[in-house]
């Protein structure tokens, strides 16, 4: 299926997360502009306005419906590449069934460095998934798990690069 629009979507604040190192606001502008460069179409979803609630659940919601509600306004080119960074990794699965309630086609799936969704969706990936792992996360408990799945993983220094890959082959 060919990618309408990659969507970099924002960092998730979930409690009990520690703080990422790397800043993924300014990550996401950076891949933004290389795959422009290349033609690509892309959306960057703006950061969720913080979370009044501090328990798990309620943050999880208050991401999924920021970023379901931005992608609704914005309107997309379908299908798209939902991209993922750190913690909003594991919540792809909860706005991949937005997108599917919304009619909006997911091509793919891709965790950047992050946490992945617990298995157990029964139609759950309905796309394939790509887990990109930098230096600093080649060897991650997530990383073995989305190899583990089947799921496919690149290593590499340069996130854009490994996206643009990714587009290629789909």
């Amino acid at each position: 299926m060919t990618i309408g629009t990659v969507v970099l979507l924002p960092r998730a604040d979930l409690p009990g997360d520690s703080a990422e190192d790397r800043d993924p606001t300014m990550e996401r502008r950076e891949i933004a502009a290389d795959l422009l460069a290349h033609g690509i179409r892309v959306y960057v979803v703006p950061d969720a306005p913080a979370s009044e609630g501090d328990d798990l659940r309620h943050a999880t919601a208050h991401w999924v419906a920021h970023n379901a509600m931005t992608l609704t306004a914005a309107q997309p080119e379908k299908p798209i590449m939902l991209v993922a960074f750190g913690a909003a990794g594991q919540l792809l699965a909860a706005l991949g069934f937005s997108q599917k309630a919304s009619r909006r086609p997911v091509a793919s799936y891709v965790v950047v460095d992050g946490s992945i969704p617990k298995p157990g969706a029964a139609d759950w990936p309905d796309a394939p998934v790509t887990y990109i792992a930098t230096p600093d996360a080649a060897s991650s408990e997530s990383a073995r798990q989305a190899e583990l799945r089947g799921w496919t993983v690149e290593q590499t220094d340069d996130v854009a690069v490994a996206l643009r890959t990714v587009i290629a082959d789909s």
